[in-house]
Parts: structure tokens; sequence; C-alpha cells
């Protein structure tokens, strides 16, 4: 199996389990912190959407990144982050629909990539070092960013008194 095979089934692996991890939480659920600085579900949630426009760059698309301003990271973030005008703050549903929405767009674009652009070098900033800087690299950095995020989810999952996610649609 290629590399980038490899690298859609994992893509393709998390867009069921976000899915399935934020299945049966209310907003309300959503919202809450076990403890300070703990990050809520709908934090979280949001964080993976706001993380979806790292798969559109390697696509070469761009999507809409919704509430850019609840959900980036001071490390991870950019200008647009930064400098992103107010807005409201969205319900778990409104990031669920969104994630669904941008899903086939995201897996096109990615499906459609050269396998041989996965060598690409790229010059980024990057939090993991050693970091093997190829476009490849960053995807597989992006694909495990987004199954730790939905482990994570998964855990406040269980202490809400949800049953476990589940592995299928």
């Amino acid at each position: 199996m290629s590399a980038k095979k490899l690298l859609l089934s994992q893509y393709d692996l998390h867009d069921v389990l976000f899915n399935n991890v934020v299945a049966g939480i209310s907003d309300e659920e959503s919202n809450f912190s076990f403890k300070d600085p703990c990050n809520s579900v709908k934090w979280l949630a949001g964080h993976l959407l706001w993380a979806n426009a790292n798969f559109a760059n390697i696509g070469g698309i761009t999507i809409d990144v919704k509430w850019r301003d609840h959900f980036y990271t001071k490390e991870g973030g950019g200008p647009a982050d930064f400098n992103a005008a107010p807005s409201p703050v969205p319900t778990l549903q409104d990031i669920q629909d969104k994630w669904n929405a941008d899903s086939p767009v995201l897996r096109k674009a990615l499906e459609n990539l050269p396998e041989q652009a996965l060598d690409t070098v790229m010059d980024i900033k990057h939090p993991i070092a050693p970091f093997d800087n190829t476009l490849g690299g960053l995807w597989a950095f992006i694909n495990h960013h987004q199954a730790y995020h939905i482990g994570q989810i998964g855990i406040l999952r269980r202490a809400l008194g949800k049953e476990a996610m589940k592995y299928f649609r």
C-alpha cells in the first residue's frame, strides 16, 4: 500500500471517529470543563475543525475556517487566527455540521494529490523536532494531532457518563 493510501485511510478513520465521539453529547455537556485549564468537548471539537485547514493546505485548496477566533492555539495559529474578527461561539452541532460539509471536499483534494508530492520539502514552523519536513510528514503529524484530540474527547465522553465511542459508522 502506498504512503498516500495509508494517510488517506487514517484521514477516513478520523472522519468516522469524530462523528462517533461527539454523538449523543448535548451542547450543554460539550461546554463543561472538568477542571481548569482542561479543555471542553466543544473546544476540542472546534480545534479539530480548525486544524482541518491544514488538510486543505496540503490538498492545495482553501476552506472557510469558521470560528477561528475560538479554537486556534498560540503555537499553531497564524496572523489570520490572531486577527480574526470576533464570532459567536458555535454549538457542538454547528461544529459537527461544518466538519461534515468540509470533509468530502478535503478528502477529494487529498485524494487528488500526486503521490510524489508527499516528498516535497517544506519550510514551515512545526512543533515537533526532529520532524520530517515533507508534505507527507506534515500530513502524518496532522493525522496524529486529530487522533490525539479525538482520544481526549473520548475520555471526556466517558466522564460525562456516555458509552464508549464506537469504531464503525
